[in-house]
């Protein structure tokens, strides 16, 4: 049997995944974070383990190895994994961001957009072998529109409501009341001690509020698609993209909050009346099957 191996490094966990010349899933493996960031060492053993895996329960020829991890592109120095997939698979290799495997996933190999919003956020374009981006700077320099811009913007109208006197509002009292706090003056030992996917925990609270018809929330979450969708269109022009384009979509917020994913569409269309979207969710390790092929090619 010919096969490919996907493998998606990510922040909490590594999935490997065979596929045969045809796309169809044959095995997979997984273990802990594939994020060379977090522990480089931890992370190409983990990395290692999910292939291993994958290949046990199977033979035949692995033509191709394509890796996606989280955080690559802040990596300075390659060499720990290129040589560790070297001496444990004899087996040619490509890695790149997990983000480029997410868009070949959704977009079968093909050029066009995705915008990813979970935790973070980004735009990722490819158009006749050029790649451009916009946002993914992190949260310190922007991700509006993901999940931990949405919650800071609860957290920092709280902030207003203690300076300026106010009554707490309904979700400030659910902030509270998860925080386990009862004055929004104890806040700051949450925020700065807390890690972005902390913060981001707080979006459904904002969205069961949105939904019970809280203004305030339905506004975040619709600035959130806006941003989003500038984000799209930024990449669109960069690229001098035609009418036609076709954007797809990842990520939590984007995917699963009607709201957010309604207003990006909206803002979209307003400038790309015949886009085509692509709504349905995939495996990133897909996406290692289509980068692999053209390899193979």
């Amino acid at each position: 049997m010919s096969y490919i191996i996907g493998v998606d490094g990510g922040g909490t966990k590594t999935e490997a995944v065979a596929y045969d010349l045809g796309g169809h899933k044959i095995s997979e493996g997984k273990a802990g974070f594939g994020n060379l960031l977090i522990n480089e060492k931890q992370a190409i053993a983990n990395i290692i383990s999910a292939i291993e895996q994958c290949l046990a329960p199977i033979q035949g020829k692995c033509h191709y190895i394509c890796l996606g991890l989280a955080g690559f592109g802040g990596v300075e120095n390659s060499e720990g994994i290129e040589n560790a997939l070297r001496n444990a698979f004899n087996t040619p290799f490509t890695i790149v961001n997990d983000g480029i495997i997410a868009h070949a996933a959704l977009l079968k190999g093909k050029d066009g957009i995705l915008t990813i919003s979970g935790t973070g956020s980004v735009s990722i374009g490819i158009h006749n072998g050029t790649e451009k981006m916009a946002g993914g700077w992190g949260h310190i320099l922007g991700d509006e529109g993901s999940g931990y811009w949405i919650a800071m913007q609860a957290f920092i109208k709280m902030t207003k409501e203690e300076d300026e006197g106010l009554n707490y509002s309904h979700l400030t009292k659910s902030f509270l009341k998860k925080l386990g706090y009862h004055s929004v003056l104890e806040l700051k030992k949450f925020i700065y001690t807390s890690t972005k996917a902390e913060i981001a925990a707080f979006v459904p609270l904002i969205v069961q509020h949105a939904d019970t018809g809280d203004d305030f929330s339905q506004n975040i979450l619709r600035q959130a698609g806006y941003h989003l969708s500038k984000n799209t269109l930024d990449v669109c022009r960069k690229l001098k993209l035609s009418e036609h384009v076709t954007i797809a979509i990842k990520g939590s917020i984007l995917t699963n909050i009607p709201l957010v994913q309604s207003s990006f569409i909206k803002h979209i269309q307003l400038e790309k009346p015949d886009v085509n979207l692509v709504l349905e969710d995939v495996t990133s390790t897909l996406g290692c099957y289509y980068i692999a092929l053209k390899h193979l090619r």
